[in-house]
């Protein structure tokens, strides 16, 4: 049976790579991205300011599954968004604080730790942010718009089509809005809830403003079960066993913000292809796929026994220890990574991301599926 799987797998992945770009022409000559760590590819990594001097992700054994040494990716090897790129295929996107690159193919402009909201507006509703620093959603749009003309400068003169091949990707936001809520500043769930709404609008305004600036395919990525991570089991646990569902996972958690999060967007998502029908807006799940893992963690390779445990950490019933995080003296990563669904206490692994990407290119994890926005 599970070689049944790897084979569908590997039948995936290499048709994906045949049907993407096969003959002359590519599906997109571009990849442009945004998000939180889920999407970022080093630019925290290589952020210059005082206050992030022992980031984590800076350590192995973070990129020791493939790059073999730490790549500024919050994982032990690549990401959903690597994995796209290369099936469209295009170079991995450069992470947009790189020197020296070459951003013709594409840019990243994702921060490990961003969050939807702005950090001036949620230090005033006394929020402790971890990473204290601008890189929200609205800073990334900023980034972008005045690297448009650049981004715009190898095109047609007089051009209004400047994207009209580039795949734009606006990755999961909201999980560091809502872990800075529950974990940094010890407030309710009640308390965290009404930011809900304010995190959907700003995402769709940023899809808005994406497509006034001539964005045409768009992926817009949902987020994770917040109360199936390691962070938020390990920090807010309860003594009431019905707090928790079958899978482990605290259920009023997703309940109250993921799912809520996620139908929420789904809908805005539906009303921006109405109004804006010349647009194609993809649907990217990153709550269904992790709930399958977790359901049936045999068929995706997943050890069944560690499905909400961290690879990386430094002990406790989830691996997650708050003095020895991933990356830190007194850590250390499990031996097989590719049968953990979590790397650290907030992340997936290399093996769930590639899923997950799997799931965008061809469905059934994207409405509609990345390969077939182009029709």
């Amino acid at each position: 049976m599970k070689l049944a799987v790897v084979a569908f797998l590997l039948f995936l992945f290499l048709s994906c790579h045949q049907s993407a770009y096969s003959g002359e022409k590519k599906l997109f000559t571009s990849i442009i991205s945004f998000g939180d760590s889920y999407a970022d590819i080093g630019n925290l990594a290589r952020w210059e300011d005082p206050v992030l001097e022992s980031v984590n992700l800076r350590n192995p054994p973070y990129g020791e599954t493939f790059f073999g040494h730490p790549s500024g990716r919050t994982t032990n090897g690549r990401i959903a968004l690597d994995f796209i790129a290369d099936a469209l295929g295009l170079p991995f996107v450069p992470p947009v604080v790189a020197k020296g690159q070459n951003f013709s193919t594409g840019v990243n402009f994702a921060v490990a730790g961003a969050t939807a909201l702005n950090l001036t507006y949620l230090q005033g509703q006394n929020i402790t942010l971890e990473i204290p620093i601008n890189s929200s959603l609205n800073d990334q749009l900023r980034w972008f718009e005045k690297m448009k003309p650049s981004l715009c400068s190898n095109k047609t003169p007089g051009s209004s089509d400047c994207f009209g091949e580039s795949l734009f990707v606006i990755g999961q936001f909201g999980g560091n809005d809502y872990l800075n809520i529950l974990i940094n500043s010890n407030m309710t769930l009640e308390q965290a809830r009404p930011y809900v709404p304010e995190i959907v609008n700003t995402i769709s305004n940023a899809v808005e403003r994406l497509i006034h600036h001539g964005a045409k395919y768009i992926v817009v990525a949902d987020i994770i079960p917040v109360g199936c991570l390691p962070i938020t089991l390990a920090m807010r646990p309860s003594s009431n066993a019905a707090d928790y569902d079958r899978y482990g996972c605290l259920e009023s958690f997703n309940a109250v913000l993921s799912r809520h999060q996620n139908a929420l967007l789904r809908r805005r998502v539906e009303a921006l292809r109405e109004r804006y029908p010349h647009a194609k807006i993809a649907f990217a799940e990153h709550y269904r796929p992790v709930v399958a893992f977790l359901q049936d963690p045999d068929r995706f390779g997943f050890n069944s026994s560690t499905t909400l445990v961290s690879c990386c950490g430094g002990g406790g019933p989830y691996n997650q220890n708050w003095d020895a995080p991933c990356g830190k003296p007194g850590a250390t990563a499990c031996a097989a990574p590719s049968k953990a669904i979590y790397w650290d206490d907030v992340h997936l692994t290399e093996s769930a991301y590639s899923y997950i990407a799997q799931g965008w290119l061809h469905g059934p994890y994207a409405d509609p599926p990345i390969l077939h926005l182009v029709n």
